[in-house]
């Protein structure tokens, strides 16, 4: 046993079950929102200055997929810093095993592992390999089954604090088919559009899977949490990637990105969007996609807060994140509408000293008359 893991369950679980209550509120607060509430607006607070958390260790992201107990103070580490603020965060921890994950259903794929950054796949599957799979070919990886594994031990540790699971990391389709083929991918996009179209059927089938597993354990019953903070409804539970996608062409878009991607929500019931780098072609697209409720930009700072936010206001979707270029006021101020109705789920970190300020400041500017 970790030695760190003694203050973990003798004095944090302990505390972490006394809030349990208050997360729940939050969660619930956050599923008005995504109901279109009228006067709600969700500050997804976490704090950057706990004693709780400078308590327990970094691992670095190879020893963590060795060891469980030190994935679960890694991903403990960040849970604390919503878990112990006030603000309508609800914690949550998940499986760090990385976005190739899934890919290794299929063909006897493995990821590498390195201290200094996520795994990555460095080997793919040949047009060849790929067509030589069909969906009967998906089989549990032992790497797959350690995520679903750490998964349980988490949940175990986690019982009766508030913190819940969230799924492992999914990709979009593209995304995914773009990690089994490496960049022999973007030259079947204009040589062999049916071994692309192949490889994204694989890949839907991979996703599909793994999400059911995923959920098997996490037994959602009203909400299902995303990334330390975010709550979904469970009819709407999943988060999609696609960060290939932002480097497409409208036509490869259409003719690649939308069906598969709206399959996957469909399967699902809906989920919101992820993505980083900008692509104008993609930014009108994703609100059109059938099921989807949502976006989150990985550069926020390539869009204007305004337009994004009365983009999404008329699809009555949310965006989930936050602008650097503008204050905490002003996005209560954009994301409200006419109707009284905001679509921002607004991140934000400050110290301890802060919080008050700043709960403060978004409540006086939710309920005040803007102009």
């Amino acid at each position: 046993m970790l030695p760190e893991m003694r203050y973990i369950e003798g004095e944090l679980i302990p505390m972490l079950r006394e809030r349990a209550g208050k997360h729940e509120k939050s969660a619930g607060k956050q599923l008005r929102q995504w109901r279109g509430e009228k006067g709600v607006c969700c500050l997804l607070l976490s704090v950057t200055d706990l004693p709780e958390v400078s308590r327990l260790p970094v691992y670095n992201n190879e020893e963590i997929h060795y060891d469980p107990e030190k994935m679960f103070v890694n991903e403990l580490r960040g849970a604390l810093t919503t878990a112990l603020s006030e603000g309508d965060a609800v914690p949550s921890v998940r499986a760090n095993v990385g976005c190739g994950a899934l890919c290794t259903l299929l063909g006897g794929l493995k990821q590498m592992f390195f201290a200094d950054k996520m795994p990555w796949l460095l080997e793919h599957l040949s047009v060849d390999q790929l067509a030589a799979l069909t969906k009967e070919s998906i089989s549990e990886s032992p790497e797959f089954a350690r995520g679903i594994e750490q998964m349980k031990y988490m949940k175990e540790m986690l019982a009766g604090t508030g913190i819940r699971l969230y799924p492992m990391d999914l990709q979009g389709p593209i995304d995914m088919a773009h990690l089994l083929m490496g960049n022999e991918f973007f030259y079947a996009l204009y040589d062999d559009a049916d071994a692309v179209h192949h490889a994204l059927e694989l890949s839907l089938a991979c996703e599909i899977y793994g999400m059911e597993k995923c959920f098997e354990v996490i037994e959602p019953k009203d909400y299902v949490c995303h990334y330390n903070g975010l709550v979904l409804p469970k009819e709407t539970p999943i988060k999609i990637s696609e960060d290939t996608s932002t480097l497409l062409s409208r036509a490869h878009l259409d003719e690649f990105m939308v069906p598969y991607t709206e399959r996957l929500l469909s399967h699902f019931g809906g989920g919101y969007i992820h993505y980083c780098g900008d692509n104008r072609h993609l930014y009108e697209i994703v609100p059109n996609l059938k099921n989807n409720i949502g976006l989150n930009f990985g550069n926020p700072e390539r869009h204007d807060p305004k337009m994004t936010l009365d983009k999404l206001a008329e699809k009555g979707q949310c965006y989930y994140g936050r602008f650097p270029s503008i204050s905490t006021r002003e996005h209560v101020h954009l994301s409200r509408q006419e109707d009284g109705r905001f679509n921002a789920f607004i991140t934000y970190s400050c110290t301890t000293d802060q919080q008050a300020r700043v709960l403060d400041e978004l409540n006086e500017t939710v309920h005040s008359r803007i102009p």
